[in-house]
């Protein structure tokens, strides 16, 4: 009997070992086929156990111009996937008995100020962490964007921005959120956030190849160069430092290093069965403290919701733990299923929805073993697309209106000078080689010649090798008198507001 027990052990074990080597063949295969149908220069997957790295490839280049491959070891910005090492840090200065989840934001940061004084007095810790201040997606993120503000600068201008939803009622994404929980690690610990996360996490974890910022570059070898695709080629975008937001996303790492974060996660805090963290603070971080709406072609999807630094979801019947992450030049995705033991990361060096599409294909093939199923490269592909035709589409209607309208405009003199925002600070317009200029003077990635379009207004394009955002529109107030009197900006993209400045002629 006992012989007969081991016999269908060693078959099960048999056959499983050979289910997920024949997933991993077919999901290596397809990582390829999509790097090459997205035309990405360069992705790193890695899939992984609570005690094992099972797959772990580099696809496409690294570098592109010097035809550096990409593998395991290869470092990318991770972003946003920062964010939950900014809320555990804080989950163990809780187990320490050092604050509480419940602690108002001003008793810690007393510069701490938002749209009106209840939200201001009432934020807590736990606010802080779950993306329910009551401002839309992304708001004030040009406050931090390649600024020279300071933290301290960046979360006290926040007060002057406009909330949309009431507040703790509406999921609404902020990263100045994330740099005042950051604050408030270093205000607790005595330590800069980049050494708490390294001495706590990055250490312990034997991630000896993750940088807390671009200032470590220089120093280190096998480092993703970041793209962006346009006009049918990818082009280079130089890193740009984040230290003034780090809590929200300054990491750098690979996908052999990031797997073990992943793996303290999925074994709920523990390394090795000593805790780093404790269960009690893993429940209370993978929990939903907010709860987002699940789109129509959210397919077999029930619920959507965010934790403490962790966006939450099911799949399939299975809960799904992870994040995304967006730098200019790079887009990342992790993840884990806790009641399979598995977790993923996938980073690429360009502005792509790929990782997105891969990880669905992921959980498809693991969860169901189905190697047949949907394509999501190619539908994601070809909503993306659709999307590029029609916005190439808007841009050749407004192009050929250039000049239609009105072509005359004031003498450059006019509209030169210095021009406030209570929030952001200042731009300057200046004339140049005979065409009129402007700087954004607290964002130094910021500034372009103006080319005339109609009235008052101009269009414009950041250097190339500074910034992907596409061509803006930068246009002038007039008051009664007819002279020059308010400036504004406006870049159509998905992540900075623009139009959240209200720039007054001094």
């Amino acid at each position: 009997m006992k012989f007969f027990k081991s016999l269908i052990l060693f078959f099960v074990v048999s056959l499983t070992f050979a289910q997920t080597k024949e997933q991993l063949q077919h999901l290596d295969t397809y990582f390829q086929k999509s790097l090459n149908e997205w035309q990405i220069p360069g992705m790193a997957i890695a899939i992984v156990t609570k005690d094992s790295i099972i797959f772990s490839k580099g696809y496409g280049f690294s570098n592109i111009e010097k035809k550096q491959k990409v593998d395991g070891n290869t470092l990318f910005a991770v972003a946003s996937n920062s964010k939950a090492f900014t809320a555990t840090s804080l989950a163990k200065l809780v187990e320490e008995g050092k604050l509480n989840w419940t602690d108002k934001v001003v008793d810690y940061l007393p510069y701490y100020k938002m749209y009106n004084d209840y939200v201001t007095n009432n934020m807590t810790v736990e606010d802080l962490l779950c993306h329910r201040n009551g401002l839309v997606t992304f708001s004030g993120d040009l406050l931090w964007y390649g600024t020279t503000k300071t933290p301290e600068e960046i979360i006290a201008s926040q007060q002057y921005l406009k909330p949309k939803y009431e507040f703790r009622s509406t999921y609404g994404y902020s990263n100045i959120s994330f740099l005042a929980a950051g604050k408030i690690v270093e205000k607790l610990s005595g330590k800069t956030w980049q050494n708490y996360v390294s001495e706590n996490f990055l250490k312990p974890l034997q991630m000896s190849r993750t940088l807390t910022s671009t200032s470590q570059l220089n120093t280190t070898k096998n480092v993703a160069t970041p793209y962006y695709f346009e006009n049918g080629q990818n082009n280079i975008v130089e890193w740009v430092n984040w230290d003034n937001i780090a809590p929200a996303g300054a990491l750098i790492s690979s996908v052999n290093d990031f797997s073990k974060w992943l793996q303290l996660n999925l074994n709920e805090g523990k390394l090795n069965n000593n805790p780093i963290f404790s269960e009690k603070s893993y429940r209370k971080m993978t929990t939903p403290h907010i709860n987002n709406q699940v789109r129509k072609n959210d397919e077999k999807v029930n619920f959507k919701g965010y934790g403490l630094g962790w966006s939450l979801q099911d799949y399939q019947g299975y809960k799904i733990i992870g994040h995304g992450g967006g730098y200019d030049g790079m887009i990342s995705k992790s993840f884990f299923i806790p009641e399979k033991g598995i977790g993923v990361v996938i980073l690429t060096n360009s502005i792509n929805w790929l990782p997105s599409a891969i990880g669905n294909k992921i959980m498809d093939v693991i969860l169901t073993n189905n190697l047949e199923g949907k394509d999501w490269s190619a539908d994601y592909l070809g909503y993306k697309k659709k999307q590029d035709e029609d916005s190439i589409k808007k841009y050749v209607e407004i192009e050929e209106e250039r000049g239609k309208q009105n072509s005359n405009h004031l003498d450059y003199s006019e509209y030169i000078g210095i021009y406030k925002d209570k929030m952001y600070g200042t731009i300057t317009v200046s004339v140049k080689n005979e065409k009129l200029h402007f700087k954004m003077d607290n964002t130094p990635i910021f500034y372009a010649n103006l080319e005339h379009w109609n009235h008052h207004i101009f269009t414009f394009d950041f250097p190339k090798n500074l910034s992907s955002l596409p061509e803006g529109k930068l246009w002038f107030d007039l008051n009664k008198k007819g002279k020059v009197s308010k400036l504004h900006i406006d870049v159509p993209n998905p992540d900075f507001y623009f139009t959240e400045f209200d720039f007054v002629k001094q």
